[in-house]
């Protein structure tokens, strides 16, 4: 394994606690697969696999009850009877021009999230609670398994003139398109069931980690109500707040939602048609470039120690010349030795590494959720999708 700075190290704890989760975007219907896994253990047919599955889903119950617990003493008198949300109320109002009252009566009789809580902010381990390392092969078969690809073909084979539409005016191929979609919500399959405005207003006012962002999220949230784009009291979403298709914060909703028909009013909820114009316009605005390889599988001598070329930060800072000059190996000769690139490492339980050489596209990808192994993930299974023969 190699080093790394105290920037990569803060960089893999904001990742590690939802892999697939980005807290900007969020990530695949996370919320859904803890609320399921003894049921899949037990459906897998291991008493070992059902007993974990039940032990996480105990824990997560239990941290979600002392939440509430928590919760009811400062919300006896509802979310209005606290100085700090109604100071939040003043200044959305003020801020944005809004009537008072209305911003006021949206939180009237609102519940809470104490799962959704519990969830963002999981008990630090017990001292002889075994660590369970990360595993790009284990999270490869969890987010690009057999079904995901042939869902994916027959999703790109519906929506395929929309995909190619989309594909021509953004640059972004139609199976990264279909492939994020694949890995956040199983092609709209499993978009989340958390009351989006509970979730934000608890997860703004009682989460230790992130109030603020969560704080704008909420505003952004309210606007989008205010405007008529979604109904407050019907929306659901990921444990984190993430919406629709293909998983948008509110702020993202607002900066790069776009409509398929009319790029002014997108519907990421129902619509897929707006999901694929809004994440070609996403992955566009963040820098994408048509007709570019994102990344080779890197081939690694016996012995050589490549940490100095692993990318600290989410952006390439090297050349394929350089790599191969300290004797890094394209598996094929895909990127140009003048291409900017770096390793990304894709870690085992074992201590041993996947490397790829990654370029620019990459590193786009990261932007909807800042994780190597998710954008790793998703490239892969666009390859797949393109893959006719596998």
């Amino acid at each position: 394994m190699p080093m790394m700075n105290r920037r990569r190290h803060l960089l893999l704890a904001c990742t590690s606690l939802a892999m697939t989760s980005e807290l900007l975007l969020s990530g695949p219907a996370f919320a859904q697969k803890n609320t399921k896994v003894a049921t899949k253990g037990a459906a897998k047919g291991t008493a070992n696999g059902a007993a974990k599955g039940a032990a996480k889903a105990v824990t997560t119950d239990s941290s979600a009850d002392t939440a509430a617990e928590a919760m009811k003493d400062r919300l006896r008198f509802g979310w209005l009877g606290r100085s700090d949300v109604q100071e939040f109320i003043s200044d959305v109002a003020s801020r944005n021009e809004l009537p008072r009252n209305w911003v006021e009566l949206q939180f009237k009789g609102l519940g809470l999230q104490p799962r959704a809580l519990a969830l963002m902010n999981p008990p630090p381990p017990k001292p002889n609670d075994p660590v369970r390392k990360r595993s790009w092969a284990r999270y490869l078969s969890q987010h690009a398994d057999t079904s995901r690809i042939q869902e994916g073909r027959a999703f790109m084979e519906t929506h395929r003139t929309v995909l190619d539409d989309v594909a021509k005016n953004s640059g972004v191929p139609a199976s990264v398109i279909t492939a994020i979609l694949g890995v956040e919500t199983k092609y709209g399959k499993i978009t989340g069931r958390y009351p989006t405005l509970e979730t934000l207003t608890t997860l703004a006012f009682e989460s230790p980690r992130r109030a603020d962002f969560f704080k704008r999220e909420l505003e952004a949230l309210l606007l989008m109500g205010y405007d008529g784009t979604i109904n407050l009291r019907e929306a659901k979403g990921s444990f984190a707040g993430a919406l629709g298709f293909p998983q948008f914060m509110p702020s993202s909703w607002q900066n790069f939602a776009l409509g398929y028909q009319n790029p002014k009013q997108a519907d990421l909820i129902n619509n897929p048609h707006d999901a694929i114009a809004s994440i070609g316009n996403f992955l566009k605005r963040h820098g994408w470039r048509a007709n570019t390889p994102s990344h080779i599988v890197a081939e690694i001598p016996r012995g050589l120690d490549v940490r100095q070329f692993v990318a600290p930060k989410l952006e390439p800072i090297h050349t394929v010349s350089e790599l191969e000059a300290a004797g890094i190996r394209q598996r094929a000769n895909r990127l140009h030795a003048s291409t900017r690139a770096s390793l990304i490492d894709l870690p085992e339980e074992d201590d041993t590494a996947q490397y790829w050489i990654a370029a620019h596209n990459f590193f786009v990808v990261t932007q909807y959720n800042r994780s190597f192994m998710y954008a790793a993930a998703v490239l892969t299974l666009a390859e797949s999708l393109n893959d006719s023969t596998g």
